[in-house]
């Protein structure tokens, strides 16, 4: 089976260039995706809404994207699940599903958010293949906050950082709290807390999204970007 949700189809080609970061060589192994729908009547169920087993109407090739969706959702319930079942803090849990029912298949906060965490990537020529998941997970979260960013990006060095080295007055409180997750992730020392990740009055839904995402980069390494858009 083929990591590739359009495997088989004419647009096989294009996804494997959309998952690829430019410059990069492609992956040698990893998760096995499976195609999840399938078109099987023609033109009839291809305007269904029905989810089958392949990725394709066998007649027009048309990918439905409604159907991309369910299936990011569906895998991204999953891993969240997987990762985070465990915890019994409700306003936590009360919190994951809120952010599972919003989710449309992007990890990244924004466009700028993603620009930057690839062009981190691409600046210190490394292979988003080989690089510790931890380390992909801290870049992950000092780059989406544009100020804690431009505070710490003096410190990132390859496979790298040094988090003494950073000014912390002028962040806001949300950014405050993704840098001590990055510092978690990175030290293996708690420096943030569940109760406090839970408390939507203490973080906000975005830096909410980036924290769990996060997490499931550190578990999950890089196979977490090839299952979303």
């Amino acid at each position: 089976m083929s990591k590739l949700f359009m495997y088989g189809t004419s647009l096989e080609g294009m996804e494997q260039l959309m998952v690829m970061v430019p410059n990069f060589q492609p992956r040698r192994s990893g998760i096995v995706i499976n195609n999840y729908f399938n078109c099987e009547g023609g033109v009839k169920d291809c305007n269904s809404s029905l989810i089958n087993v392949s990725n394709r109407c066998n007649d027009c090739g048309y990918i439905h994207s409604d159907i991309l969706s369910n299936v990011y959702k569906t895998r991204y319930k999953r891993l969240i699940k997987e990762c985070f079942g465990k915890i019994r803090n409700y306003s936590f849990k009360d919190r994951l599903k809120l952010l599972i029912n919003n989710f449309k298949g992007e990890i990244f906060l924004n466009p700028n958010h993603k620009e930057r965490f690839y062009r981190v990537i691409y600046e210190q020529d490394l292979d988003i293949y080989d690089i510790s998941p931890r380390y992909i997970a801290v870049i992950f979260l000092l780059t989406s906050d544009e100020t804690l960013w431009n505070l710490q990006e003096h410190s990132v060095k390859p496979n790298k950082f040094d988090f003494n080295k950073c000014n912390l007055k002028q962040i806001s409180t949300d950014g405050y709290a993704i840098y001590q997750m990055a510092k978690t992730i990175w030290t293996g020392k708690e420096s943030i807390e569940i109760n406090e990740i839970a408390d939507a009055d203490l973080i906000d839904d975005k830096a909410f999204k980036t924290i769990i995402n996060a997490s499931l980069i550190t578990r999950y390494g890089t196979d977490i970007f090839l299952i979303t858009k």
